[in-house]
C-alpha cells in the first residue's frame, strides 16, 4: 500500500505517554485509520516532523457529522479498506473484522448446541455483547436479524456484508449514542460502499484446503458509468463456499478425540463405555434399565457406521460399574456435523446520482440471497415407553439413519434461505452561501429467513416401528404395541425413510423504516477558528415476526426442531431524535468537539434516553496530537425482549426453599439430581417479554496519544474504559428460585456463589415467579428478561506503522496493533461483588495483528500474522479424571497439588484427583498474499491462510466441539481480475 494509505496524523494524551512504558514493554501495536479512498489523492506525502500540520479536504469520519480537515478526532477510528481485506486473505467482511483487535469479545460457533441459526455472524466489540454494537450502512442503520440470537435479543449480521461493494470500513470502539443512538455502547461499525466507479472489473477466486472440503468459489463483476450530471456505479457478486463436515476432520469427529478421552467422555471401546449416551440403535427395558443385544450381524449392515457395543457406566469413586447391556452405537458420533457452515450467496448493489441544479438526488438499492447450510446429527426418533404385547414390559426405542438411509448427508443439512434488501434515497445540497451542507434521506429495509430442517414425524415413525397402538395398559396407563423389530435392526429403505420424514418449516422477518435531516456547517469565525455544527432530525418504525412451525408447538408436536429452539413474537414500535453537535477551536492548537441527543422509543418503560459526549484535541507541536473523549450512551430493550410472546417447556430443577427449610437435611450443600429429596421433576418453565424495562445506560472513556516520530513512522497509544448499567438479560429458572428461597430464608447453600441479599423489588418479582401446589410443590417457574446487571470493561490499544521507500527495492510497510483488556467486571444483581474477573472463565486477555507489505511494479506481497491469547482451559478448576473415567466433585473429592512451571496441576493416578489450572496457548495465524500485474488490464494474485495448518487443541478438553480452536486448517486461493475499458 502507498504511503497516503497508511498516513495518519498522530495523537497523545499526557496520561497515556505515562502509561507508555508498559505499552513499549508489550512491543506491539494497533493498526491505525487509513484515509478513505477519495481522500488518498489529497493527502499530502509525509515528509518529515518539522514539516508542518498535514491537511486534508474536508471529509466525514464515523464518529461525527462534522466535516473536518483531519483524519484523526477525539476519539480512535480504525479503517480497513476493501482491498487490505482481500490482500490480508479475508473472503468476508465478518472474518476481516473478526480480526480486528477491539473484538475481544467470543460468539457461538457454527458448531454449538442451540445456534441461533445457520447463516448469522454477529460481532462482539470489546467483549460487551454482540447487540451493544451498532451495524451501519453508510452512515444508515439496517434491518436486525430475523432470529433472536441464543433465543433471546436481536443482533445485527455482519456475514451478509458482500467484500465486492465494500469500499471501506470505519470502526468507533467507543460509546457513541450522542451521535447514532441506541445501540451505539461498545461502538460503531460503519461500512462504506462503493460510489464512484469507473469501467468494469471482473473478479474470480477459487480456493480450497488443503486438508480437504470447504471449497470457495467467488465471483464478482462491479463498475460504473458518469455522465454530465449523473452516475451509477453496480456490483454483482456471487460466492459459494461448501460446509466443512467433521468427517474431513477426523481428529474432530468423534468423543474418543477428546484429548483426555478417559475422562468419562470419549472411551468409546469394545466392551468400554462412557457416561456420555452413543448416538446409534437400541432398545430399551425400562423396567431393568438394560438394553436390549441386537441380533447377531444386525450393526455390521450399515455400512460401517454402527457396530455392537457394550455399555458400561461408571458411577461411584472407586469404580464400580453398573453394565446397561448393547446397543449399536456410532463409531464417530460426531461425524456429519458441520464444523463450519457452508452458504450460497448472491448480491446486487446499485447506486446512482443525479444533478438537479444545485441539488443532488441520489439512490441505492442492495439485495442479498443466501442459503445457509448446517447440520449435527443425523436424523433420528425415540419413541415414547410402550408395553410390548409380546412380552408385557415396559420398553422404548431409539433410531438413527445413516446417509445410505436417507439418499446422503446432504439431506440431512438444515437450510436457512434468506433474503435482505435495503432501498434509501434522498436528496442534498448546500445553503446561505454554500455555508451549510444539507441532506434528507427516507429507506426501507426488510429481511426474512426461512428456515427448513429435516425431521421425523412423530406418528407416521410410530405406525412404522411400533404399529398401531393395540390399547391402552391399565396398569401403567401406557399404550401397548406389538412392534416388528426387523424394522428397528434392518436397514430401511429410502421410501420407508421418506414416509417418516418431515421437513419444518420455520420462518422470521424483519423490518425498517427510516428518514432523516442533517444540516453541517460553519456557524460563525470564532476567536481560535470556525465553528462547526452539525444537527440531525431522525425518524424510524422497526418491527419484527417470528414464526415456529407450528407443528412443533405445544407439548404433543407432531415433531421437533434440531435444536429445540421455538421462539414466538412480533410487534413493532416507533423511535424519534433529534441531536446536535459542534466543534469548537478554543486556541489555534485545541479543539471542543461536543454533542447532544434525544431518543425516544415506543414501548419502553423510561421516557427517554438523553445522551452527551465531550472531546479534546490538543496538538502541541505538528507531529503530536493528545486526545481524549468522554461520552454517555444508552441502549433501548431489544424487540424480542420486549415482545417474545409466551412459550413454555418443561425441565428438571432444585428445590431449594425446601432444602434450605428441611430441618432433617443432611448437607450444606442442595443436592437435585434425580431421586434427590429436593428433586423437582419437569416443572413448567414459562418465558416471555416484558415492556417494564428500562434503557441500558452507560459511559465511555478514552484518552491517548499519536506521534510522528520521524519520517515514515508513526505510533499511537489510547486507553478506553466503558460501564454499562442496568443492563437487560434474562433470569433463569435456577436463579429464580434461588432468590426465592434467599428471600423467605435469608440463606443460600453452600455450593452457590456468595451474594449480598436481593432488593425487596427482586424479591417481589422472583416471589411472583413461582406457582406452588397445595403441597407446596413447585408446579410453574416463570422466567423473562430484566434490568440486573452492571458491566465494566477497559483496555489499552497501541498501534504502530512504518514505510520505507527504495529506488531499488521497491515499498516496505509495516503495521503492527495490539489490545490489551485491562477488566472485565460484572455485577449481576445490584449490591453483587464488582471485581475484574478477565482472568476467570475464557476471557480474552490480549489480541494482536501485524502486517508487512512489499511493492514493487508488477509484483505485490504482503504477510500477515494475529494472534490471541490462550484461554483458561475448558476445563479450569475442574477435576482431572482417575483412569477408569471418574471425575470427582471439585468440592469434596479433588485434591488440589503443587503446581508446576507450566501453570498445570500434577496428575495422580492413585485415588485422588488434581485441579486443572492450565491456560492454552496463543493462537497465531500466518496468512500471505502475492499479486502479479500481468498486463494493465490483467492481475493474478494468489493466497495462502493458516500457512502453517495450525488448529491449536485444548489440551485438557472434557468435550468435543471445545477441543479445536479452528477446524479448517491451512486454505489456498488464486483468482483473476481482469479490468475491462
Amino acid at each position: 500500500m502507498q504511503q497516503s494509505v497508511f498516513h495518519r496524523n498522530v495523537l497523545a494524551s499526557a496520561l497515556a505517554l505515562a502509561m507508555f512504558p508498559p505499552l513499549a514493554a508489550l512491543a506491539q501495536a494497533q493498526e491505525s485509520p487509513q484515509p478513505p479512498p477519495a481522500e488518498q489523492a489529497d493527502a499530502p506525502t509525509q515528509a518529515g516532523t518539522d514539516q508542518g500540520a498535514k491537511t486534508l479536504d474536508a471529509i466525514s469520519v464515523t464518529g461525527s457529522r462534522i466535516k473536518r480537515a483531519e483524519i484523526e478526532g477525539p476519539a480512535p477510528v480504525t479503517v480497513i479498506t476493501g482491498d487490505q481485506i482481500r490482500k490480508e486473505g479475508f473472503t468476508t467482511i465478518y472474518e476481516a473484522l473478526g480480526s480486528l483487535t477491539e473484538v475481544t469479545g467470543n460468539v457461538q460457533n457454527d458448531y454449538d448446541w442451540g445456534q441461533s441459526s445457520v447463516n448469522a455472524s454477529p460481532l462482539n466489540l470489546r467483549n460487551l455483547g454482540p447487540g451493544r454494537s451498532l451495524l451501519l450502512i453508510n452512515g444508515h442503520r439496517v434491518a436486525d436479524y430475523p432470529l433472536p440470537y441464543q433465543g433471546k435479543s436481536n443482533f445485527a449480521n455482519y456475514n451478509n456484508i458482500p467484500t465486492g461493494i465494500v469500499d471501506r470500513i470505519e470502526v468507533l470502539s467507543s460509546g457513541a449514542s450522542a451521535i447514532y443512538g441506541s445501540d451505539a455502547v461498545a461502538g460503531v461499525v460503519n461500512v462504506i460502499l462503493k460510489k464512484d466507479i469507473e469501467g468494469d472489473t471482473l473478479r474470480a477466486r477459487y480456493g480450497s484446503t488443503t486438508e480437504g472440503g470447504r471449497s470457495v468459489r467467488d465471483v464478482s463483476w462491479s463498475g460504473g458509468r458518469h455522465g454530465e450530471d449523473w452516475s451509477i456505479a453496480y456490483t454483482l457478486q456471487y460466492f459459494d463456499r461448501e460446509p466443512l463436515w467433521s468427517h474431513e476432520r477426523p481428529f474432530m469427529d468423534e468423543e474418543f478425540d477428546s484429548p483426555r478421552r478417559n475422562w468419562g467422555y470419549g472411551g468409546v471401546q469394545q466392551g468400554v463405555a462412557t457416561n456420555t449416551p452413543q448416538v446409534g440403535i437400541r432398545l430399551y427395558d425400562v423396567a431393568t434399565d438394560q438394553r436390549i443385544r441386537p441380533p447377531a450381524g444386525a450393526c455390521d449392515q450399515f455400512g460401517g457406521d454402527f457396530y455392537e457395543h457394550n455399555r458400561i457406566l461408571y458411577n461411584d469413586f472407586n469404580g464400580a460399574q453398573t453394565d446397561t447391556g448393547w446397543q449399536c452405537a456410532n463409531r464417530s458420533a460426531f461425524q456429519h456435523w458441520t464444523l463450519r457452515n457452508g452458504s450460497k450467496d448472491l448480491s446486487l448493489y446499485l447506486y446512482g446520482t443525479k444533478q438537479f441544479g444545485s441539488v443532488e438526488a441520489w439512490a441505492t438499492y442492495g439485495y442479498w440471497d443466501s442459503t445457509g447450510r448446517s447440520n449435527t446429527f443425523m436424523p433420528a426418533w425415540g419413541s415414547p415407553n410402550y408395553i410390548d404385547a409380546s412380552s408385557g414390559r415396559e420398553m422404548s426405542l431409539l433410531r438413527y439413519f445413516v446417509p445410505g438411509e436417507i439418499g446422503g448427508e446432504d439431506r440431512a443439512l438444515t437450510k436457512s434461505k434468506e433474503t435482505n434488501w435495503d432501498f434509501s434515497a434522498g436528496l442534498r445540497g448546500t445553503v446561505f452561501s454554500d455555508r451549510f451542507d444539507w441532506e434528507v434521506m427516507a429507506g426501507r429495509a426488510e429481511y426474512e429467513v426461512q428456515e427448513l430442517f429435516p425431521t421425523i414425524d412423530n406418528a407416521r415413525a410410530t405406525e412404522f416401528f411400533l404399529g398401531p397402538s393395540l390399547g391402552i395398559d391399565p396398569a401403567s396407563g401406557l399404550e401397548i404395541h406389538a412392534p416388528d423389530y426387523n424394522r428397528l435392526w434392518n436397514p430401511v429403505s429410502r421410501s420407508d425413510y421418506e414416509g417418516v420424514r418431515a421437513l419444518g418449516d420455520k420462518r422470521a422477518r424483519t423490518w425498517l423504516s427510516q428518514a432523516s435531516f442533517v444540516l453541517s456547517g460553519d456557524l460563525f469565525e470564532g476567536w481560535a477558528g470556525p465553528i462547526g455544527f452539525a444537527g440531525v432530525l431522525e425518524a424510524a418504525q422497526q418491527g419484527y415476526k417470528l414464526s415456529p412451525d407450528p407443528n412443533t408447538m405445544g407439548t404433543d408436536p407432531a415433531y421437533e426442531t434440531p435444536f429445540g429452539n421455538i421462539e414466538t413474537g412480533g410487534g413493532e414500535r416507533d423511535r424519534y431524535a433529534v441531536g446536535v453537535e459542534f466543534k469548537i477551536p478554543l486556541l489555534e492548537s485545541l479543539t471542543l468537539s461536543t454533542a447532544g441527543r434525544y431518543d425516544r422509543y415506543d414501548a419502553v418503560a423510561d421516557d427517554a434516553a438523553t445522551t452527551y459526549n465531550v472531546g479534546l484535541e490538543w496538538r502541541p507541536f505538528a507531529n503530536l496530537l493528545l486526545r481524549s473523549s468522554y461520552a454517555t450512551s444508552f441502549r433501548a430493550p431489544d424487540m424480542h425482549y420486549v415482545y417474545a410472546e409466551p412459550s413454555e417447556s418443561v425441565a428438571d430443577q432444585v428445590d431449594y426453599l425446601a432444602c434450605l427449610t428441611d430441618p432433617n437435611r443432611q448437607t450444606s450443600n442442595c443436592p437435585g439430581g434425580v431421586g434427590d429429596p429436593y428433586h423437582i421433576d419437569n416443572p413448567l418453565i414459562a418465558r416471555q417479554g416484558t415492556q417494564d424495562l428500562l434503557y441500558e445506560t452507560g459511559d465511555s472513556l478514552t484518552y491517548g496519544f499519536v506521534w510522528d516520530a520521524f519520517d515514515g513512522f508513526s505510533l499511537s497509544a489510547d486507553y478506553w474504559r466503558i460501564n454499562i448499567e442496568n443492563a437487560i438479560d434474562d433470569v433463569g429458572p435456577d436463579q429464580v428460585l434461588l432468590d426465592e428461597a434467599y428471600c423467605l430464608t435469608g440463606q443460600a447453600p453452600a455450593d452457590k456463589p456468595a451474594r449480598t441479599p436481593p432488593s425487596q423489588a427482586l424479591c417481589d418479582l422472583q416471589l411472583s415467579r413461582v406457582t406452588r401446589d397445595a403441597n407446596g410443590m413447585v408446579t410453574r417457574v416463570e422466567i423473562g428478561p430484566i434490568n440486573r446487571a452492571r458491566q465494566s470493561v477497559s483496555g489499552v490499544d497501541v498501534a504502530s506503522r512504518y514505510q520505507l521507500q527504495t529506488e531499488r527495492w521497491g515499498t516496505f510497510d509495516f503495521a503492527l496493533n495490539y489490545t490489551r483488556q485491562l477488566t472485565y467486571k460484572i455485577a449481576q444483581f445490584p449490591g453483587d461483588l464488582f471485581e475484574n474477573t478477565r482472568d476467570q472463565d475464557r476471557q480474552m486477555r490480549y489480541r494482536g495483528r501485524a502486517s508487512a507489505s512489499w511493492t514493487m511494479d508488477p509484483w505485490t506481497a504482503v504477510l500477515y500474522v494475529d494472534w490471541t491469547a490462550g484461554t483458561r482451559s475448558d476445563r479450569y478448576g475442574g477435576c482431572t479424571a482417575l483412569p477408569n473415567g471418574f471425575r470427582p466433585d471439585v468440592a469434596t473429592d479433588c485434591t488440589d497439588l503443587r503446581e508446576n512451571d507450566l501453570g498445570e496441576r500434577s496428575i495422580s493416578y492413585g485415588q485422588q484427583s488434581e485441579l486443572v489450572k492450565y491456560y492454552n496457548q496463543d493462537r497465531i495465524y500466518w496468512n500471505a498474499s502475492v499479486g502479479y500485474q500481468a498486463t494493465e488490464a490483467l492481475r493474478l494474485n494468489l493466497y495462502v491462510n493458516n500457512i502453517l495448518d495450525d488448529h491449536y487443541q485444548d489440551k485438557w478438553c472434557g468435550g468435543f466441539a471445545y477441543c479445536v480452536a479452528n477446524p479448517v486448517g491451512r486454505e489456498v486461493a488464486a483468482e483473476v481480475v481482469y479490468k475491462f475499458d
